[in-house]
């Protein structure tokens, strides 16, 4: 097998003119090559060429190659999909819908991010485009989002889920309607936070009033801090708050409306956790939720720990 060249390519001429995958140094001397070898090329092609024009002198007699395959398996998967059972569509944002079978990235360029929901990402501003997989959140999905634990509250909806609202499909929405609409994220626990992201969808150009409350009770999310009022919908809030609901609130005097709440991201992390993707644990005895970024206790110590991490 000394000296033998492996190609893919769209034709059959010879010598082979396409993708060289790989090329085998040739020696007369040993040690030789495996007989049985297992070779990567990552391309696209519709012939594998299997080329050896190095003479051998295994036999005094025999000038040309000779080449015994026994056995050849190719694996790969038609275009636009991959995976192990070749299932999965390869991005929509890589050019030409092609992608490596082995995990889904753009062969010739676009955009693929894991985070995005189904990979899809604008290939100019790498924006996700569809939405974020479980737990992330943001333009490009590279946060951790506290809503996808939630449980979402709706005073009035159709017949879709309110888990639509908080399942990382910006495309999958849940309409509600009446004279206000009122929707409340409950993370179950207080938290820090510090954005929020929010894809809302309305029907009427009448100017009314956004507002969003944070708050840790359910009941009296009036009397928590206002994180946002205006007569736009939100989009991206930047906050530094601590608290367990989030009440959004959208209202036209005198008016019936219709709202469809696509997509609620929360940026933050567990109380138990900080760092980026909350990968990082809090102290031990912290009392309460831990500095996002250092991991020092704000709220203080249990139990007569002292120190910034409660460590002493």
């Amino acid at each position: 097998m000394d000296g033998f060249q492996l190609y893919v390519t769209n034709t059959l001429t010879i010598p082979p003119v396409g993708y060289l995958c790989y090329k085998d140094e040739f020696t007369w001397k040993p040690p030789f090559q495996n007989i049985t070898q297992t070779i990567p090329c990552h391309t696209l092609g519709k012939y594998v060429i299997y080329y050896d024009d190095t003479a051998s002198d295994e036999i005094n007699t025999i000038i040309l190659p000779v080449v015994e395959l026994c056995y050849v398996a190719i694996n790969g998967c038609q275009k636009t999909f991959w995976g192990t059972s070749c299932d999965i569509s390869c991005p929509e944002s890589c050019l030409e819908q092609h992608c490596y079978p082995g995990n889904g990235s753009c062969i010739f360029g676009g955009c693929s991010n894991s985070n995005c929901l189904k990979s899809n990402c604008d290939r100019d501003t790498e924006v996700c485009i569809e939405g974020c997989r479980t737990e992330r959140t943001g333009s490009y999905c590279d946060k951790y989002n506290l809503a996808s634990d939630s449980s979402i509250l709706f005073n009035s909806n159709g017949n879709e889920h309110p888990s639509l609202a908080t399942d990382g499909n910006i495309k999958s929405c849940v309409t509600t309607s009446g004279a206000d609409v009122l929707v409340q994220v409950d993370l179950k626990e207080m938290c820090i936070v510090a954005e929020i992201y929010i894809t809302v969808i309305v029907n009427t150009t009448k100017d009314g009033n956004h507002i969003i409350y944070a708050s840790n009770n359910s009941d009296l999310w009036k009397s928590g801090i206002v994180l946002y009022n205006n007569e736009s919908s939100p989009t991206v809030i930047s906050v530094n708050a601590v608290f367990r609901y989030l009440t959004y609130i959208y209202y036209i005097q005198n008016q019936f409306l219709e709202l469809r709440v696509c997509e609620i991201g929360i940026v933050g992390c567990p109380a138990t956790h900080y760092g980026p993707l909350c990968s990082k644990l809090c102290p031990v005895y912290c009392s309460g939720p831990c500095d996002l970024e250092t991991g020092n206790c704000k709220f203080g110590c249990a139990n007569g720990w002292i120190g910034d991490k409660c460590e002493l």
